[in-house]
């Protein structure tokens, strides 16, 4: 394969993302989950109506009926203030305009992982690692969900650019990219510091074994980390009047019904059920034999798939995507079983097992290869579509009563930018 004809399909899958991110692009906060996107532009606008003096830049709900503003605190502040900033030069705070920035940053996302996969794989496999990444429901439906996923983990792609440019090539630019990443993702969601926490181990550990570029890595990682997380510490503390109280509570709550030894079993199937249903048994099975691979290092597929400069940075790549992302995931058990979305980060990690997978193929004789892949890509498609097609037809009673509650409550679009969406 060409170079030409990899940059047109990978063009080809960049529109198909496009594509399917864009389903109901203008509709109103119906569908499962998407009350998250009714409570994003609730905050956004509290930023264009009452302005920064009142929210201090940070998430508050402002009542309709008192004028009383109450700190979220949850989170970073990063989403809403993207949405302020989207509905003020928009002229319009409608469920487009937010789903268009969140698309855009999910297509940014995708075409980092095209360049990231196109370092670590041949043209082919690189392409299916995309494809995977681009059609599979978590990223193709959740992709566009109006929350703190899509923009986070936009960042840790940056920063994951950045760790594997520098690696390869020691170039300085790529570690500006690195602490970049890390501060965007950081003043969106708290998963940025999970992966900066992996890329710095990564580095460390590379720095033990005699690469003075890992040393780099560590201290760029652990600097931008623990700047960024300070300032967003701050940030709220101020916002909040000197009260971290918001914080406190979230985070004590995080493991509330979490996995203790006779309930990790049940814990982890539903785990693996979720994760099957959203990132396809395609998607399940390319990360288990990933996953396996890194076990036993010293196997002979081990060798040929992860042996060798470029295996070891793929090796690297997906233990510092898949800790991150599992870390995540059993740091707050409870809402992990609640919210399919909670394992949306494991999107790279499954993406780089995909490629790794039809990498794998390769090795088969021809015809085997061929037809495995293709029975491979076709229950991707699959699944994907079927899922959508659910995804896309089913209201959502919760995320429709929860709308409609926000917009009792609290500020809605038709107070500032004109008429609310249609019902």
């Amino acid at each position: 394969m060409t170079d030409r004809h990899r940059r047109i399909l990978t063009v080809a899958v960049v529109c198909l993302a496009a594509s399917l991110l864009s389903i109901h692009l203008t509709g109103d906060w119906r569908y499962l989950h998407e009350d998250n996107g009714a409570m994003q532009t609730t905050l956004a606008l509290s930023h264009v109506e009452a302005g920064l003096a009142v929210t201090r830049g940070h998430d508050v709900f402002i009542h309709r009926q008192t004028g009383k503003a109450a700190l979220y605190g949850h989170h970073p502040p990063g989403v809403a203030l993207i949405l302020a900033g989207a509905f003020s030069l928009a002229g319009s705070a409608e469920p487009a305009v937010a789903r268009s920035v969140v698309v855009l940053l999910q297509l940014g996302s995708l075409l980092c992982m095209a360049r990231l996969l196109g370092w670590l794989y041949p043209a082919p496999t690189a392409l299916a690692g995309t494809l995977a990444f681009a059609i599979l429901p978590m990223g193709a439906y959740f992709g566009r969900m109006v929350n703190y996923e899509a923009p986070c983990l936009f960042g840790v792609l940056l920063q994951l650019l950045g760790f594997v440019g520098y690696s390869t090539s020691g170039r300085k630019r790529s570690l500006v990219l690195l602490a970049a990443g890390i501060v965007l993702a950081g003043l969106v969601d708290w998963p940025a510091f999970f992966f900066a926490a992996a890329v710095g181990l990564a580095g460390a550990w590379n720095a033990h074994r005699g690469d003075v570029r890992g040393r780099h890595v560590f201290f760029v990682a652990a600097g931008a980390s623990v700047g960024t997380l300070g300032f967003v510490i701050l940030h709220l503390w101020w916002a909040g009047r000197g009260s971290l109280e918001a914080l406190s509570t979230v985070a004590g709550s995080s493991a509330q019904g979490g996995t203790p030894l006779d309930g990790a079993g049940s814990f982890l199937a539903g785990q693996l059920d979720s994760f099957r249903r959203y990132f396809s048994h395609t998607g399940l099975l390319a990360s288990l034999f990933a996953a396996g691979l890194g076990l036993v290092p010293r196997s002979r597929l081990s060798g040929v798939l992860l042996g060798g400069d470029n295996g070891k940075l793929r090796r690297t790549l997906l233990a510092v995507t898949g800790s991150a992302a599992g870390a995540y995931v059993l740091a707050a058990p409870s809402w992990a079983s609640i919210h399919p979305y909670w394992k949306f980060y494991f999107l790279p990690f499954v993406a780089v097992s995909v490629a790794l997978l039809f990498e794998a193929l390769s090795g088969l004789a021809r015809r085997t290869s061929l037809i495995v892949g293709a029975l491979l890509l076709a229950e991707m498609i699959g699944t994907s579509t079927y899922l959508l097609r659910v995804r896309h037809t089913r209201e959502g009673k919760y995320a429709i009563e929860t709308t409609a509650k926000f917009r009792t409550d609290y500020l809605r679009p038709e107070d500032v930018m004109g008429p609310r969406p249609s019902r």
